[in-house]
């Protein structure tokens, strides 16, 4: 963070604060250390930061922005922006720190936290990034129009574009996970009466739309590699083998094909099975079971 050259600061008049001696001397010591730090690394911003948070609580509001512009030499707008790293940041001091993370670029993330992991993490790799660059991470989230997408560049046209795919295809992927169990709710409803689900009229309704539900699926998550055996094809790099979204994979694959399907207790598999891992997949665990 870059000092503002300023006119000469007159010292600060205690008497404004009128504060009880303990709290006073408190805010005395703050100024001491603030006037002992320097403000070039990592460390040295947040304990800069912490010091005015500790005086800030201490002083009342409307005479807060005079003392720690007089005793910190630094504009109201830098004065903010140091208390916000010490207070947003402060989960993430340690990394910062070890990172090396400079003070601009985390008075950035400060202001708009939500971006920090992948910052953070670009730095952690060896990847310092600049203000250009975070600006452009942060910035990207900006709507860009439809019509614009193909020749928006950079690293915030990249965002644009992969924010827009990513908002289709899950609406699109939840639309016809929510298709295919109206199907299957559909063909059970004879087995409430002791009938028979019928298998054939259900797969030619949902096999094709379960192969392209998967693939969207893979398409919005998750990533691919080349394939070892056959460098001129790429393969997916699935979900971790057990977990939930693994077995979603998996069941829409199953789906997607008849003859994989159970041939004796048809109706308790998609009741007990099929119909709730669905479910989960687009109401986050709220379906409920369904029995025949």
């Amino acid at each position: 963070m870059t000092k503002t050259p300023r006119k000469k600061i007159q010292p600060f008049d205690y008497s404004e604060l009128d504060l009880e001696p303990d709290k006073l001397a408190i805010v005395k010591r703050c100024e001491a250390e603030l006037a002992k730090l320097g403000r070039r690394t990592t460390e040295e911003t947040f304990e800069f930061g912490e010091q005015l948070a500790i005086a800030a609580e201490l002083i009342p509001e409307r005479t807060f922005g005079k003392w720690a512009v007089s005793a910190s030499r630094y504009t109201r707008q830098h004065v903010s922006s140091l208390i916000k790293i010490a207070i947003v940041l402060k989960d993430h001091k340690a990394r910062l720190i070890q990172a090396r993370v400079p003070a601009t670029i985390m008075g950035k993330l400060a202001a708009s936290p939500g971006h920090l992991p992948q910052v953070l993490a670009e730095f952690e790799g060896g990847h310092p990034l600049t203000g250009t660059q975070v600006d452009a991470i942060i910035g990207g989230e900006k709507d860009v129009p439809a019509s614009d997408l193909p020749n928006a560049g950079g690293i915030a046209g990249l965002r644009a574009n992969a924010q827009a795919k990513l908002k289709l295809g899950i609406s699109e992927f939840a639309r016809n996970v929510a298709e295919i169990m109206g199907c299957i709710e559909t063909a059970l409803a004879p087995a409430l009466e002791g009938k028979r689900v019928l298998k054939g009229q259900l797969a030619d309704k949902i096999e094709r739309l379960a192969r392209l539900t998967r693939f969207q699926l893979e398409n919005v998550v998750l990533f691919v590699e080349l394939n070892p055996n056959n460098s001129a094809a790429i393969q997916v790099l699935h979900f971790p083998e057990g977990s939930k979204w693994r077995g979603m994979e998996e069941l829409l694959w199953v789906l997607g094909g008849r003859d994989s399907w159970p041939r004796d207790e048809l109706a308790t598999w998609l009741s007990v099975d099929v119909l709730p891992l669905l479910a989960w997949s687009i109401e986050g665990g709220k379906g409920t079971k369904k029995n025949p």
